[in-house]
């Protein structure tokens, strides 16, 4: 990581955010219809309110099955590859909800102890063929840039024994009918555990999604004359009382391992009876909640009402879902209205699963498809072709492109209704772009369409797919005040764009790329003030509008208690964003720990400074001299920690205390048991930032020689507000890539991988850093030798800033380049070495 600061600011890297407005509506047009009329004089086949924004979409994806299973046995998945870059490429998924199964592979119990992992067994297993092909697969998913997207779903029967034949329909040794007996849900918990923790360690796999038991609920309701053992989708585990039992037992044993920022899709029932009684189930227990990242369910009809009413009941702390299998386009945009945050179509491209087999389906792929969808619109995204060994899209995959390709991550849904055999969803891209995908069901037609609350008289790209024509681009249509009217061919998939000129009101002026995102991670209620002071919980969205923060991280006291009120918001430490958030405004409970040594009247005191933990699922007061033992119950729970106040370090072996001097950084920076260091209370427009025992440029020289010393810790920067006079949240700030939607997980693993940008004068300029042509702050470049690099800084700013650009090589200031930065006018520095 390179360091980078100026006069008014320390910064790495950062991005900035575009408010453009655009819609996109596909259609296929034959010509502009003529007579453009008011809306209220004729027919309107759907209405668009720019004024009711709904849920903001994490992304679209698919299910793909990770093995490649032919001719009687699993073979090299390298001829997936180009069925995957077809997938993240073309078509534009962005989540992957890759399949590993059947849950057999512990044929055979591993000794016995289901505490005791016998790794010679477990390693065995997990270098055969068909785990070295899972591994390839997952692999090249993350070389595509699928990590946090990635979904390791596990399906099929439970551990048992061989062969995979449908006519020796296995029991597992677990239980019988395919369950799981209470006394060995330990067992089953260890052998998914150790799967997963392969898949980390050894594969090397990135991932922190998954779903870990599948349609639970279908062995016991599908049991017929076909079907006498039922079908076999996942373990047969009907119980809500036990579903949850395990899934708590598997977040307890992955926080052993160390892997507890894993969370969970769940529950993924087949129906909605299981998932209402799970959700009810999984909602009593705070830290079971705490695990899960979004309700997982399983919908393959035209509308999403009962989950849309399961989710959103007032019980449930948890209102994120995803759709993870649907299938069909009428399936997609039917569900819009649900409230969904994702969705996922079943299945990516022809294979061959194991359970279908043992469900008595074919070999050859594709062998487990939506059967009752009438011709092929059920069958998988992409067609395999034996004879070549290719791969072609079916006719799905491009009208799934028509709404993939062009509505991105993080776009927010607008009202949309509409009738007349017609299926039409808008949303509103995170540039401010509005995209509009609809189907229509009927023969070719003209459509009229009001657009109430938007830009006026926009003019429109459009695009169409039909049964002959795949993502053509049709004329332009030009709107006439609040009316559009445009043709569509019969039964054709459509997209309309708006012209970029059209936007949502004035943009916000922000430094940084799209793809960072400004907080604070250092915010509290109280400084052991006056309780008439206490920050309010309702003012805080507010207070984050100052500086314009994404997010912020507001830390209960789970040490000595100075910060009121620790015995009301430490509960509030759960894993989840408060409810206060917004969209664009996360608000986060996380937790400081520190027994100040000096300046305090508590009886307990300790050296160790200022821990701040970030991530955690709960926390409590925790009384300990050692900080070590701190950062342990941090990064039990998936949490990262450092110390912050760096500032009172005075670079200098200290002689005296004060309340938060940082002593032990050096020890635990040694040991790997801290992931930042940061610097607090004062901005650089503040008088006291050079006066008594704050040394503002403390920090940088702390990190240096962390640096220097080859440990790669990532640099933060807080307020500790209100304790600094009450300036304004983020007066200093940290910056964080993120790829995807933004959410507060995504936020501080991109503190974790270093991917942070720090300023000290609130949100008003940033320094972005590339090396190559495409590196950044918190990435590591590989070189076989010594060769040359090019490196190139861009100072950029919302109002003009007069400075000196640095570039520091090794302790050496290499380059550097004086000039005034303003909006429009960056400061650029290049250099080759």
């Amino acid at each position: 990581m390179h360091t980078i600061w100026n006069k008014t600011g320390l910064q790495f890297r950062t991005g900035k955010l575009n408010q453009f407005f655009i819609f996109i509506l596909m259609v296929w047009m034959v010509e502009p219809a003529c007579g453009q009329n008011d809306p209220s004089e004729t027919n309107v086949d759907f209405r668009i309110d720019g004024a009711q924004r709904q849920q903001i979409l994490d992304g679209f994806g698919v299910n793909i099955n990770t093995s490649w299973w032919l001719n009687g046995e699993y073979q090299e998945t390298g001829i997936l590859q180009p069925a995957i870059d077809l997938l993240a490429d073309s078509l534009g998924a962005t989540i992957f909800r890759a399949v590993i199964e059947e849950m057999d592979w512990e044929m055979e119990n591993d000794d016995r102890d289901p505490g005791h992992f016998n790794w010679d067994y477990y390693n065995r297993v997990f270098s055969t063929p068909k785990f070295q092909g899972i591994w390839k697969t997952l692999t090249y998913l993350n070389q595509k840039n699928i990590k946090e997207g990635l979904i390791l779903s596990l399906m099929g029967a439970p551990p048992a024994q061989a062969p995979q034949k449908p006519t020796n329909a296995q029991q597992s040794w677990m239980g019988p009918d395919y369950g799981v007996l209470p006394s060995m849900e330990d067992e089953l918990v260890e052998s998914i555990a150790a799967l997963l923790y392969y898949a980390r360690n050894q594969a090397r796999i990135q991932f922190y999604l998954v779903s870990p038991l599948n349609e639970t609920d279908i062995v016991s309701t599908t049991k017929n004359d076909q079907h006498p053992d039922g079908i076999v989708e996942g373990p047969n585990i009907p119980d809500p009382v036990q579903y949850t039992r395990i899934i708590k037992k598997l977040g307890k044993k992955l926080d052993e391992f160390g892997m507890g920022d894993v969370r969970f899709v769940a529950p993924d029932a087949a129906g909605d009876q299981l998932f209402a009684m799970c959700m009810q189930e999984m909602s009593k227990d705070p830290y079971v909640i705490g695990k899960l990242a979004h309700w997982g369910v399983h919908n393959y009809g035209n509308n999403g009402e009962q989950y849309s009413a399961l989710v959103k009941q007032a019980d449930n702390p948890n209102h994120s879902f995803w759709v993870t299998e649907l299938a069909g386009i009428d399936n997609l945009l039917g569900q819009m209205n649900s409230g969904a945050q994702g969705f996922m179509y079943w299945d990516g491209f022809d294979c061959v699963y194991q359970h279908a087999r043992r469900n008595g389906y074919d070999n050859l792929p594709p062998n487990d498809w939506v059967i009752w969808y009438h011709s092929d619109e059920g069958k998988p995204l992409i067609e395999y072709i034996s004879m070549t060994r290719q791969w072609k899209p079916r006719q799905q995959f491009y009208q799934y492109a028509q709404l993939y390709r062009f509505v991105n991550p993080g776009a927010q849904k607008v009202d949309t209704k509409s009738e007349n055999d017609l299926f039409v969803s808008s949303f509103l891209n995170p540039n401010g772009q509005l995209v509009i995908v609809g189907h229509n069901t009927g023969e070719q037609r003209t459509i009229t369409g009001q657009l109430e609350n938007l830009p006026e008289n926009t003019t429109y790209k459009s695009i169409i797919t039909t049964a002959e024509d795949h993502l053509v681009p049709g004329p332009e249509i030009i709107q006439q005040g609040a009316a559009i009217r445009f043709n569509v061919p019969r039964h054709a998939v459509f997209t309309l764009v708006a012209s970029t000129k059209s936007t949502m009101g004035k943009r916000d002026i922000r430094p940084e790329p799209d793809d960072w995102y400004a907080g604070d991670m250092h915010v509290h209620r109280d400084c052991g003030g006056p309780v008439e002071e206490v920050l309010p919980e309702e003012q805080m969205v507010k207070a984050m509008e100052v500086n314009n923060l994404a997010v912020i991280s507001v830390l209960a006291d789970m040490g000595d208690g100075e910060v009121k009120f620790a015995e009301t918001d430490l509960p509030k430490v759960t894993g989840r964003d408060a409810p206060l958030s917004i969209p664009g405004r996360i608000v986060h409970y996380d937790a400081e720990w520190h027994w100040d040594p000096y300046g305090v009247s508590f009886e307990n005191k300790a050296l160790g400074g200022h821990l701040v933990l970030l991530g955690l699922n709960e926390a409590v007061q925790i009384w300990d001299e050692s900080p070590y033992n701190i950062l342990d119950y941090g990064r039990k729970q998936g949490a990262i920690a450092g110390f912050c106040h760096f500032e009172y370090l005075n670079d200098r072996i200290q002689s005296d205390l004060n309340c938060c001097i940082p002593i032990e950084y050096p020890v635990e920076a040694a040991l790997g048991t801290i992931d930042f260091i940061s610097e607090d209370v004062y901005s650089s427009n503040n008088p006291e930032v050079s006066s008594g025992n704050y040394d503002a440029d403390a920090v940088i020289k702390a990190y240096y020689k962390l640096l220097n010393c080859g440990f790669r810790i990532a640099l933060t920067a807080g307020t500790d507000y209100p304790c600094n006079s009450k300036e304004p949240l983020g007066s200093l700030l940290t910056y964080v890539k993120v790829d995807g939607p933004l959410t507060y997980q995504k936020w501080i693993r991109g503190i974790k991988g270093g991917n942070t940008v720090v300023a000290r004068n609130g949100h008003h300029e940033f320094i972005d850093l590339k090396v190559n042509y495409r590196y950044g702050p918190g990435d590591e470049i590989k070189l076989p030798g010594a060769e040359t690099v090019s490196v190139e800084v861009t100072w950029t700013a919302i109002e003009p800033l007069s400075g000196t650009l640095e570039i520091v090589y090794n302790g050496e200031v290499i380059a550097s380049r004086e000039g005034t930065s303003e909006p429009g006018h960056p400061v650029t520095l290049k250099i080759k070495r």
